[in-house]
């Protein structure tokens, strides 16, 4: 039976923890440092305009200061890291506590310190063999390897072939092969079930939910991640007669466009009024598709091509 260690879960639990550690802090790091030091007055590219330079300083304000960090990602990135370097501080309170990984000694298995006298040795034994004996531990298992690690560690003290092996090899029984211990809390020990319901969840619920996600968002992409509902849109819009003013509604149509153009409460009159203003002043082609959300994005994208960003409302 294996023993359940401790210490090896710790070391495997800090192993675990820095690997996501390390780089989150990284990034939450250089976060703060491009908001609060680092953030300049370059934003990529030279403002020409009046209306390029009251956008790149809305840029140069969402992307410094608080602005910059409020988001979901930023935010939630933060609260995983806080709790993962709390538990990654515990963990090591605890390595530094009990961090020797199990091996065979006797005088731990027997609650006793090194060196004690030969009648202490005994009294500890027949406490310990009393306690976990299977006779009065019918069907524990637990109490049958504790009751087997007693006699050996009883052993190991008192027989002096099994001491001179113990002290020489580690093992009263002489030279062992390899033996290991698996890296879990000694909780789950007592608590078998545990165990196979985590490994349940873990098998049937979370991997296979994880895998099914994953897939389920990949399938939608093509080569260059360009998603296969937009090349089917390209393929059925695009003609040999089409030129660049029917680009725009074209890329619209995209399902990447139609996913950000959402149409809101509110979009119809606004954008109304600055498809009859484009269509007056003939910036506009005739639109041929009457979904909302490539309507929306169709004249936003010619708003911004046009120069026609003063004609957008808040919405």
């Amino acid at each position: 039976m294996l023993e359940y260690d401790n210490s090896a879960f710790y070391y495997f639990a800090i192993t675990l923890l820095g690997i996501y550690i390390l780089p989150s802090t990284y990034y939450v790091v250089m976060e703060l440092l491009q908001a609060f030091v680092l953030g300049g007055d370059d934003v990529g590219a030279k403002a020409r305009t009046k209306q390029e330079q009251a956008k790149a300083k809305e840029l140069k304000k969402l992307s410094t200061g608080f602005q910059r960090l409020n988001n979901t990602t930023f935010i939630s990135n933060l609260c995983i890291l806080v709790l993962a370097w709390m538990t990654f501080i515990y963990l090591i309170t605890l390595v530094s506590n009990d961090g020797e990984v199990n091996q065979f000694d006797p005088f731990v298995i027997l609650g006793l310190e090194q060196g004690v006298a030969t009648a202490e040795i005994k009294k500890a034994y027949r406490k310990l063999s009393l306690k976990y004996h299977p006779d009065k531990n019918i069907g524990d298992k637990v109490a049958e390897e504790m009751f087997m690690r007693v006699a050996k560690a009883y052993e190991a003290l008192t027989n002096e072939a099994a001491r001179e092996n113990y002290e020489k090899y580690g093992n009263p029984d002489g030279k062992q092969s390899l033996e290991v211990s698996i890296g879990l809390p000694s909780i789950l020990l007592d608590n078998p079930k545990v165990v196979l319901v985590l490994y349940l969840i873990a098998m049937v619920v979370v991997i296979p939910s994880v895998v099914g996600l994953w897939y389920a968002n990949s399938k939608q992409y093509g080569e260059k991640n360009v998603m296969y509902e937009t090349y089917s849109a390209f393929y059925t819009l695009l003609q040999e007669s089409h030129r660049m003013r029917n680009l725009p509604e074209i890329l619209a149509a995209s399902a990447e466009f139609r996913q950000i153009n959402v149409s809101k409460p509110g979009d119809a009159e606004p954008l109304g009024v600055l498809l009859t203003k484009m269509r007056n002043e003939k910036v506009l082609v005739k639109p041929k598709i009457d979904h909302p959300n490539i309507l929306r994005g169709n004249l936003l994208l010619h708003a911004h091509l046009v120069r026609m960003n003063d004609q957008l409302t808040p919405v």
